[in-house]
């Protein structure tokens, strides 16, 4: 299914459309991924790092084949036939942690509070409660308060979990953060 959306920003109006993930966008995706954590975590991760991100084919590969073989779902904002933002979702990757899992939502700086990020929520936790999920956790960096502020705000609370990963030299201490979904009567199921 696809859901327009109407926001506005800076009294200007934008349309976009929110539509599932194809693998065909896997390197959209990644732009915009790369694009958000460039501006997100500044701050909070080495900007060594962060400078030096680049698109890696394998990568977009992965992903496009998760999507295809039904372990990877999510949704897109596009607009003027481009992917501005991303949710990508699926079962929990923790085995001690039931339920579904909000693996990513990335949004273009550039569309940051302009609702594409509730929007792109929306359309991701309607689909989870049509394929009778009913409960939704994520994994957020600690020190990532605007993150944090948007995920509380929309309904996430904190588990009491915490972990820290070590990549490249690089410690990420994050806080995990979980949702009760509401029942399936009466929520709008994207495809």
């Amino acid at each position: 299914m696809i859901w327009p959306l109407s926001a506005r920003r800076h009294n200007a109006d934008m349309s976009l459309t929110i539509r599932s993930v194809l693998p065909d966008d896997s390197v959209s995706i990644e732009e915009v991924r790369i694009a958000g954590w460039r501006v997100a975590y500044r701050g909070l991760l080495p900007d060594a790092l962060l400078d030096g991100m680049e698109v890696r084919p394998q990568l977009v590969e992965a992903r496009a084949n998760a999507m295809k073989d039904g372990r990877l779902k999510g949704h897109v904002a596009v607009r003027d036939g481009a992917v501005r933002g991303f949710t990508l979702y699926g079962d929990s990757r923790d085995d001690d942690i039931p339920g579904m899992e909000v693996y990513a939502i990335y949004i273009l700086p550039e569309d940051f509070s302009t609702g594409m990020g509730r929007a792109l929520m929306d359309a991701s936790t309607a689909a989870m409660v049509a394929a009778g999920g009913t409960e939704v956790g994520l994994w957020v960096l600690t020190d990532n308060a605007r993150g944090r502020r948007f995920y509380e705000r929309y309904g996430f609370t904190p588990s009491g979990r915490t972990k820290v990963d070590e990549d490249d030299g690089v410690r990420l201490e994050e806080l995990h953060l979980r949702m009760a979904l509401p029942p399936s009567s009466g929520v709008r199921a994207g495809a």
